[in-house]
């Protein structure tokens, strides 16, 4: 039996016990993956994910908009990396399951080894209420850590903060679920982040005040995201769709109408 097998089943284990104790869920969190990045767009970063493929939110919103070329999740990264790395969907899934099924307490979460920057949800979404408040309790247990929670689930994460209180070393950026679209902020949250199509629309959403993003590293802009003095409260910010080629980028402009 290998590594995540072991631990899959040991998660289980606990999962079906009628009472789960505190040296229980001192066990989940030996097995929790907390990912540090030295590469790619969050270098230098600490992340807590979840996984697409095991989210129901996801799925519910990949299916109702299977047939909408404008639904962003049409694109997602994360599926992309979960496809080519099975381990990864593996241990992504792994956490999700342990975040939503089982509530911490802030003492508990203390224990997870996060320091200086952590991004929360850089795969994936938020399943239920219970990993939302958990998210909220890792910002609580770790209060020198500045942390942005990304979201296009934000019902749980409001119902969390109305519940738990926002911790202060949290930002909250809420992430538009069709391209071009802006999202209505939501309550609590401190930013909206939508990717754009197109250069000129880009450039037009820049123009109106938005912040760039485009794909840059975050230690490049400072991580403004998830400072404390980062962006302006309300900010929306813009990146440019990232994709394989640029003949999907024109198939995807068609069928928008932006050809």
């Amino acid at each position: 039996m290998g590594k995540f097998e072991q631990d899959y089943e040991t998660v289980t284990d606990i999962l079906s016990k009628p009472v789960i104790t505190h040296e229980d869920r001192m066990t989940l969190l030996s097995v929790y993956n907390v990912s540090y990045h030295d590469t790619g767009k969050i270098e230098g970063m600490y992340s807590c994910d979840s996984s697409c493929n095991a989210c129901s939110f996801c799925q519910r919103i990949r299916e109702n908009g299977k047939n909408n070329p404008a639904l962003i999740c049409n694109y997602c990264y994360d599926d992309a990396q979960e496809k080519r790395w099975v381990n990864v969907k593996n241990r992504h899934g792994l956490n999700l399951l342990i975040m939503s099924s089982v509530s911490f307490e802030v003492e508990e979460l203390a224990t997870l080894k996060i320091e200086n920057l952590l991004r929360e949800n850089s795969s994936g979404d938020i399943e239920n209420d219970i990993m939302a408040e958990n998210y909220l309790k890792i910002g609580f247990s770790h209060p020198s850590v500045d942390i942005g929670l990304f979201a296009k689930n934000v019902s749980p994460v409001i119902r969390a903060t109305d519940k738990l209180g926002k911790p202060s070393n949290m930002k909250y950026i809420q992430s538009s679920i069709l391209i071009g679209k802006p999202a209505k902020r939501a309550k609590y949250f401190d930013y909206v982040f939508t990717v754009y199509a197109t250069e000129e629309e880009l450039q037009k959403a820049l123009a109106n005040g938005a912040c760039e993003c485009n794909g840059k590293k975050c230690k490049d802009c400072g991580y403004m995201c998830y400072r404390e003095n980062g962006w302006a409260e309300g900010s929306h910010i813009a990146e440019y769709l990232r994709l394989k080629s640029e003949k999907q980028r024109a198939e995807l402009l068609k069928k928008l109408g932006l050809n």
